[in-house]
């Protein structure tokens, strides 16, 4: 038992710190299946390790830590050793708040003022990216700008988590509970697969592309099935729901650094080098909006060189002016 024990802390350890293998991961939830006291040792692990990346407001900070420690405090010599157990956790999570500084993450515990799930959120500033991996293994790679908001740990019968902007999604597979990405008015309903979901809050349209499996697209009473090499496109102005045809790996090279488009508005293409670069570009051009690009950003291109790039014909100037880019006519 105390072999099972110290595997369990190992893993749990390992899982927190982000320095953990498949094979371990799955070892780690085996044991948390196995057992009511390591599942509720790993949702604490989990609960703590979200707050200490939290720039939370202090009195709730402090509140929040005090009643941890009574916690700890009122427990058996079993306990005691475990609170030893969390300072590693604590240590872990410190080291990754300090290597993770593009990442802001957030922890709401609803389960003590509402009665609902404790919902994590992690905040991707622009001109960033980063990975995270879901209680139940599954990886989303979340592109600059966006917001995914996601339980500690699953409920019994469904995956649910809460999309703004734009992610990569490599679902677990678990025919008896189904996963669910609510993006504004949609939901993606599948069971494992892999698939891209964009829907920025200042975009129109939100774009769900199925690269491997099969996904369920529901707004309202409209719904789609999608399979391999197939995309579902949301207009939240006109209300319509539509299948379509495309090359849907295209859609997730994003995650390798470059930026793809096939006849793109120009518009549309500079609210993504915004994004990506971490800039603002005001167009004072009247050209703009019947310009359409098709072709692809390399991760390695530098702002201007992304400008000479998509100006083919050199048509435009871009002048810097503080911290914004102006875009005009030559």
């Amino acid at each position: 038992m105390q072999d099972r024990d110290d595997l369990f802390e190992r893993r749990l350890n390992d899982y927190i710190s982000g320095m953990i293998t498949d094979e371990e991961k799955a070892e780690l939830f085996s044991l948390v299946g196995s057992s009511e006291l390591y599942r509720l040792q790993y949702d604490k692990a989990l609960k703590l390790h979200a707050l200490l990346h939290v720039p939370m407001l202090e009195a709730e900070k402090e509140d929040g830590y005090r009643r941890f420690s009574q916690r700890m405090q009122r427990g058996t010599e079993r306990k005691k050793k475990q609170f030893v157990v969390w300072m590693r956790f604590a240590a872990a999570a410190v080291v990754l708040m300090a290597l993770a500084s593009t990442l802001s993450v957030y922890i709401y515990d609803s389960q003590n003022r509402n009665g609902r799930d404790v919902l994590c959120e992690t905040v991707v500033p622009f001109g960033s990216q980063t990975r995270i991996i879901l209680p139940d293994s599954s990886v989303v790679v979340l592109n600059s700008g966006s917001v995914l908001k996601y339980p500690a740990t699953f409920g019994k019968k469904e995956r649910n988590v809460y999309l703004a902007g734009e992610g990569y999604f490599k679902v677990t597979k678990n025919k008896e509970k189904a996963f669910q990405v609510y993006a504004g008015d949609t939901r993606i309903k599948v069971t494992g697969t892999i698939f891209n979901v964009r829907s920025y809050p200042d975009d129109i349209q939100t774009e769900i592309d199925l690269i491997e499996g099969g996904v369920n697209v529901s707004v309202g009473e409209k719904d789609v099935f999608l399979k391999p090499n197939e995309r579902a496109l949301y207009n939240r102005k006109s209300g319509t729901l539509e299948r379509q045809a495309y090359e849907t790996y295209k859609s997730a090279l994003w995650t390798t650094g470059k930026l793809s488009f096939v006849n793109a508005s120009f518009r549309e293409i500079l609210k993504e080098i915004e994004r990506k670069y971490n800039v603002k570009i005001h167009v004072v051009s009247q050209r703009v909006d019947g310009e359409y690009f098709s072709g692809t950003i390399h991760a390695d291109m530098t702002l201007q060189e992304v400008f000479n790039f998509i100006d083919v014909d050199k048509k435009y100037c871009f002048e810097n002016s503080g911290n914004t880019i102006l875009l005009k006519d030559r």
